[in-house]
């Protein structure tokens, strides 16, 4: 990922078309393809992707204005001028992005200090997805944000709405996104915080639920090269946890802001000399929104056993504790 707020919406705003596709079916004689066309990047004419003639053509800016329409359905005492980028994900290709949207000031109505349960301060934040190369559908997922350190968690009862590009996008928010529907997740959310405080954790159990929570998994047969990398990586891990065990002592409040700081600022390759996190920082603040709804829920639940989850924690022992499947988010 090459691009952030600080760069700019110019980096992802180029302009797109739609082109025919033709194949090369002999010597000197091109085909067209029926049924096929190509999205290309109009300044420097390069291939993003080939779809069919039904994909809808959604350009990034276009997207961008159909999330602040759903930041308005969400929350209407809001401006829509007060509601500004504040990161953006995107590869070199321009292939797809993420666009994260925030709230300058306060959000009117609503208590977002959850002061009867951890003392702390979130702020909701909206997160636009949008690609040229079929590989995401437009989606639109509300989360919420700690503010003295900026973790964010996609709850995993989020408002989320997606759609392929062949559908009536507008339409849809208008009917899908209110504001009752987000105050249901933010209530949820809130009983998650609540369940979290009075919850022991031993300070040498953090590091092995981050792990098994954000589904960081250590190979098996590691040449040599790499176990290097791979105590580095526990080290950062246990400084995180460390972090806020001083914040909030060793309870499961404090280990949800670890899990969160990992999600939302993944060890990258430079830091630790290999990279074991794969996955997007989206698909990590995913997880980490999966963790908390399931031990939450668990810790209320009669008959859970926590000493036997914390010392082998493990994503099915959740799900077996709560009596259903959960879906599992793309790797």
């Amino acid at each position: 990922m090459i691009y952030n707020a600080e760069e700019g919406l110019a980096a992802i705003m180029f302009p797109v078309d739609e082109v025919d596709v033709f194949a090369e079916t002999e010597p000197g004689r091109r085909d067209r393809i029926a049924g096929k066309k190509a999205i290309i990047n109009m300044d420097t004419r390069a291939v993003l992707s080939v779809v069919g003639r039904q994909y809808g053509l959604l350009e990034n800016g276009r997207a961008l204005e159909l999330a602040r329409k759903c930041c308005i359905a969400a929350f209407p005492n809001t401006a829509a001028a007060g509601w500004y980028v504040d990161d953006i994900e995107a590869p070199v290709t321009g292939g797809h992005c993420r666009i994260d949207l925030r709230y300058e000031g306060d959000v009117v109505t609503y208590d977002w200090s959850f002061s009867e349960t951890v003392q702390d301060r979130y702020h909701p934040f909206l997160r636009v997805t949008n690609s040229y190369n079929a590989s995401r559908v437009f989606s639109i997922h509300f989360g919420f944000t700690r503010i003295r350190c900026m973790n964010s968690v996609i709850a995993e009862e989020s408002v989320r709405v997606s759609f392929a590009h062949t559908k009536d996008i507008e339409r849809r928010i208008e009917k899908e996104i209110n504001e009752a529907k987000f105050q249901k997740v933010a209530g949820r959310f809130e009983g998650f915080l609540r369940a979290l405080g009075d919850t022991r954790i031993p300070r040498d159990r953090f590091r092995p639920i981050i792990q098994s929570a954000l589904e960081i998994h250590k190979p098996d047969r590691m040449p040599n090269d790499r176990r290097e990398s791979w105590r580095t990586l526990e080290q950062i891990l246990d400084g995180t946890s460390e972090t806020y065990i001083q914040q909030f002592g060793g309870n499961a409040y404090a280990l949800l802001n670890a899990i969160t700081d990992v999600a939302t600022r993944p060890p990258t390759k430079e830091q630790i000399g290999y990279s074991f996190i794969r996955r997007e920082r989206h698909s990590l603040q995913l997880l980490a929104g999966r963790w908390v709804a399931e031990f939450s829920r668990s810790l209320r639940r009669r008959g859970f056993d926590l000493d036997g989850y914390i010392n082998n924690p493990s994503a099915a022992r959740l799900r077996l504790s709560i009596g259903k499947r959960t879906r599992r988010y793309p790797r």
